[in-house]
């Protein structure tokens, strides 16, 4: 279920309709089809990758591709999926808004704390319940076995 943010109410995507570009923010909005009755509304594409990215991802194939259609240049980060040691240099892997986790990169950390410190935060407020979560489990096993 999708929770259209223009009217708060649980709704699901029955199809996207048209997009459109803004040049200046280099974002996306996708006018959305809603399975219910209510009014078709325009949508910011993360929110949607968000909710239900099957179907944002098969939108950009059907149209070519979303590097294609939009002609964007720059990109913003939809999640940073893991951090990782190269050459004694950190980089985060990224996934980017509108595309699918294969087209990920990993990108320098001095790029992304610059571009998108938000999604370092998120990555790490999520790594840090994931670690204490495998922390918890291990004393459990190391308690069990006593």
């Amino acid at each position: 279920m999708a929770n259209n943010s223009q009217n708060n109410g649980e709704q699901e995507i029955d199809y996207l309709v048209r997009h459109k570009v803004d040049r200046q923010s280099n974002t996306v909005k996708i006018l959305v089809q809603w399975t219910d009755d209510s009014p078709r509304s325009w949508e910011r594409e993360d929110f949607l990758q968000k909710i239900d990215h099957e179907v944002l991802y098969s939108y950009w194939k059907e149209r070519g591709g979303r590097d294609e259609v939009t002609r964007l240049e720059e990109f913003h980060i939809f999640k940073v999926k893991a951090k990782g040691l190269n050459k004694g240099e950190w980089f985060y892997d990224c996934q980017w808004v509108g595309y699918p986790p294969k087209e990920n990169t990993w990108e320098p950390e001095a790029k992304i704390m610059d571009i998108a410190p938000a999604a370092v935060a998120d990555w790490e407020a999520r790594e840090a319940v994931r670690q204490a979560k495998v922390a918890a489990r291990k004393a459990a096993q190391e308690a069990a076995n006593k």
